[in-house]
């Protein structure tokens, strides 16, 4: 039999002894279609007549090719201490190392579809319809290859035999085995003995025998997969049937046994697992708990993705001490419609609730929830956010992984919908509130609020129109509240001017309110209104010198600003107060042109606020190292508008000193603080400080201090001080620790605390986190020396087989609720 010598080949399209083989094909099987061209090709280089034979298609070019060396060891697992460092990340410091794809810089240029085939093999014998290729065969046609030590091919059944080191590369993908066999025409291919590698999803395994088609398909038989870095069997998931399809990013094993160090601790008939972020059908790890409310916590959520813009999750929960809690949540997404989202959860029978409040009637409990955003046409907006429970202590009761439903004190109901002209933005919304504590009245309900408001270009240099005009309608169902409409309006002019040194704002505008009242209190008057003129002038210079500040060159500014203000008095002791408060005072209300939240007091004033603030700017990159603020209002006649009717005036001559400041001297560390001090007393009113500390490795450290006494001027508050401490620390790769701990100064005990452990290794991670608190009445001073003050506690696990998946997301809920800054998303891996 003849033998030709080690050749070089590029082909385009080739034909032989009758069997054409054109580009389609290589198109649709890949490196299966390769495989025939290199055989038609070794026969061609080795009889001249076959060149004759083929027609016009063929290239008979000879071109030299550069193989480049393989990357690392034959999965491509590099260790750590030859990995690029900025490859380094916290999950190639787990494993000691990471999968280094070496066509991972495959591009658009080099698709196989469009490109040439590059072949080489040292020998080839023809007999018949057979050609075999021994010596080592090398096969590439874009950022597709494939090798192996020897090749049989039959032209005829356009099938053949690959043996003794194969390997079969893609971008993402490798393929190895010791014998393989290919069949062009169905797209199939087989490999015995062989191992595989999923590059982007950090996946290994092997199988007794591979397949894969030309649909991205790869079945695995007798075979076994993990996450876990070669030589690390943490856990594996044995198979008599694995299929990964990399089209969809989803993996499905029959017949599967969990195994960790060795041992079998799970077994399904089937698994769906991803292998990417798409969304997905399927059953989801379960969530575990414990917590005082309610016992052991139990919930199996079931996914379904219903179709590509809706889906479906629906979660079975038990709670022990209170039943089966059915959770869902639908989520709809559109174009036109925009999007929606539908959630609720409902308990038939909570036996807790029951023994708690047994003169109540029902104890069935449910929830209900509407979100939704919309935009049209680039002008219209909308938005809903509904939500509704059927009782005050649901959420605070089902909601025990997230501390801040102790604090919610309301539950919103908004409808509202947007107009964006070109010089006018026309509001038209409705909103209520369902209160989540029997001690708070039932809010006011605005059916409806529409609000036309002009769009002013803030030109500068010339005169901006200001107007607006607002109606609201106001309902209650508490029978000894004012109810009826209520008109605001604002029409003027501001003038702003502003240098490279500066700036000087002008604002004059004219103020109305009317009311025509349905039920008034008392003898007043039904329609009872108040009228304001304001002025304001706003000024502002900016100075800057070059210096040095923590061993930086830096730019230091000097900012000094006055802000006056004065506004009319009208008597308006004979109005409602619908939606209105007094707000609480700091360092952004020296500059603000009211008092007041809400539109029911039209506030009199004639006062200049003066505030100072100074900034660290890096001389090159303009990064903010440190601002500092401080300022104060100096009032020249008595505040004679409150909201009280009864209320006296306010009679000071000046304000607290407000200020604040913000440290920033690197990239890991950051302090700051907000103070309100009142020189009349002598006394701090409030502040508080926070420092934060990060590290490279995750380390997240805050210590944060917390005071704040009742001032008259808002009402009754409770008084505040307390010292606040959190953590995230890695103790080393695989260990961390994180706490929290809330302690008030006032009562001398812990309020609030966290503790937990984690470990976290190259393929698997567990949390374990336990919580107390004090279960407080909102809005009231807590008495921690009563005998019926309880304090709560949470137990939460959390279990995570990475690239499967895990249980215990309650967890990464109170950590970010707790620990400032960290990031549940960059934590997760």
């Amino acid at each position: 039999m003849p033998t030709a010598p080690s050749s070089n080949f590029v082909v385009d399209t080739l034909s032989s002894g009758g069997l054409a083989v054109p580009l389609g094909v290589q198109r649709r099987r890949g490196w299966y279609a390769m495989l025939l061209l290199l055989c038609a090709a070794a026969g061609a280089a080795q009889d001249d007549s076959a060149l004759a034979e083929a027609g016009p298609g063929i290239e008979d070019t000879l071109v030299e090719e550069t193989i480049e060396p393989r990357i690392g060891a034959e999965l491509d697992w590099i260790p750590i201490e030859n990995v690029p460092k900025a490859l380094r990340n916290l999950s190639c410091r787990l494993c000691e190392g990471r999968y280094i794809d070496p066509q991972g810089g495959a591009n658009a240029a080099r698709n196989p579809d469009t490109s040439p085939i590059n072949a080489s093999a040292r020998s080839t014998e023809i007999e018949g319809n057979t050609v075999r290729l021994s010596g080592g065969v090398e096969v590439t046609q874009g950022y597709r290859a494939f090798s192996s030590d020897a090749a049989s091919i039959d032209r005829e059944t356009r099938s053949g035999t690959l043996e003794g080191n194969i390997e079969l590369r893609e971008p993402g993908v490798l393929l190895r085995g010791e014998r393989g066999q290919f069949y062009s025409r169905s797209g199939e291919a087989q490999m015995e003995n062989s191992q595989f590698v999923l590059h982007e999803q950090q996946l290994r395994g092997s199988a007794a025998l591979l397949s894969r088609d030309s649909n991205e398909l790869i079945r695995i038989e007798d075979g076994e997969m993990t996450f876990c870095a070669p030589g690390d069997n943490d856990w594996l998931l044995q198979t008599g049937q694995l299929e990964l399809d990399l089209e969809r990013g989803v993996g499905t094993a029959r017949d599967a046994t969990l195994r960790a160090g060795g041992i079998p601790i799970f077994y399904t008939p089937w698994l769906s697992f991803p292998l990417d972020d798409r969304r997905r059908s399927g059953l989801m790890f379960p969530a575990v708990g414990s917590d005082s409310r309610g016992g052991v916590d139990i919930g199996v959520p079931v996914y379904l993705n219903l179709a590509e813009n809706y889906d479906l999750l629906y979660a079975p929960r038990y709670i022990g001490l209170r039943g089966i809690n059915h959770e869902f949540e639908g989520r709809y997404l559109d174009p036109f419609n925009g999007n929606w989202q539908l959630g609720g959860s409902y308990i038939g029978d909570d036996e807790q609730y029951a023994d708690d409040f047994p003169d109540e009637p029902d104890a069935k409990r449910w929830l209900a929830n509407v979100q939704h955003q919309g935009a049209y046409g680039g002008r219209w907006r909308s938005l809903i956010n509904y939500s509704k429970v059927s009782d005050v202590d649901l959420i605070r009761d089902l909601e025990t992984s997230r501390l801040d439903s102790r604090r919610d004190v309301n539950l919103l109901q908004l409808g509202q919908v947007k107009y964006l002209g070109e010089d006018w933005l026309i509001t038209a919304q409705a909103q209520q509130f369902q209160p989540l504590a029997e001690d708070i009245r039932n809010d006011y309900k605005k059916l409806p609020q529409i609000t036309a408001q002009y769009r002013s270009q803030g030109t500068p240099f010339s005169l901006n129109p200001i107007g607006m005009l607002q109606y609201s309608n106001f309902d209650t169902d508490t029978e000894s509240l004012a109810t009826g409409q209520r008109i605001y309006g604002e029409a003027g002019v501001t003038y702003p001017m502003s240098w490279q040194y500066g700036f000087l704002r002008s604002t004059a505008k004219y103020r109305v309110l009317e009311y025509a009242l349905d039920r008034q209190i008392g003898d007043l008057d039904e329609n009872p209104g108040a009228r304001s003129g304001l002025a304001s002038i706003d000024a502002g210079l900016f100075f800057e010198r070059s210096t040095r500040f923590a061993n930086k060159d830096v730019v230091q500014t000097l900012e000094p600003r006055v802000f006056y203000l004065y506004s009319q008095y009208d008597e308006q002791t004979d109005q409602p107060d619908f939606d209105s408060a007094e707000l609480t005072f700091n360092y952004n209300q020296l500059f603000r042109d009211t008092r007041f939240s809400g539109r029911d007091r039209l506030d009199d004033a004639n006062q200049v606020a003066v505030g100072l603030t100074t900034r660290f700017l890096g001389e090159s990159s303009g990064e903010e190292l440190f601002n500092a603020s401080i300022g104060q209002i100096v009032y020249f006649n008595n505040r004679r508008v409150r909201l009280g009717a009864s209320a006296p005036e306010l009679d000071r001559s000046n304000s607290e000193l407000a200020g604040e400041f913000n440290f920033y001297p690197n990239d890991r560390l950051s302090m700051r603080s907000n103070l309100q001090y009142d020189p009349s007393t002598g006394k701090m009113n409030s502040g508080n400080l926070i420092a934060s500390y990060t590290r490279d490795d995750d380390t997240v450290f805050n210590a944060g201090y917390t005071f704040r006494r009742p001032v008259s001027l808002v009402g009754n508050q409770p008084t505040t001080d307390q010292v606040n401490l959190s953590t995230y620390y890695p103790i080393n790769n695989n260990w961390r620790f994180f706490m929290a701990w809330n302690y008030s100064l006032e009562a001398n005990r812990s309020v609030e605390d966290m503790v937990g452990i984690e470990y976290d290794s190259c393929c698997w991670q567990v949390r374990l986190l336990h919580l107390r608190y004090f279960d407080t009445v909102r809005n009231e001073i807590p008495d921690f020396d009563s005998p019926s003050l309880d304090r709560e506690y949470a137990t939460q696990l959390q279990f995570v087989l990475k690239g499967l998946g895990g249980f215990g997301d309650g967890v990464e809920q109170l950590m970010g609720d707790m620990i400032q800054g960290f990031n549940r998303l960059a934590y997760s891996r």
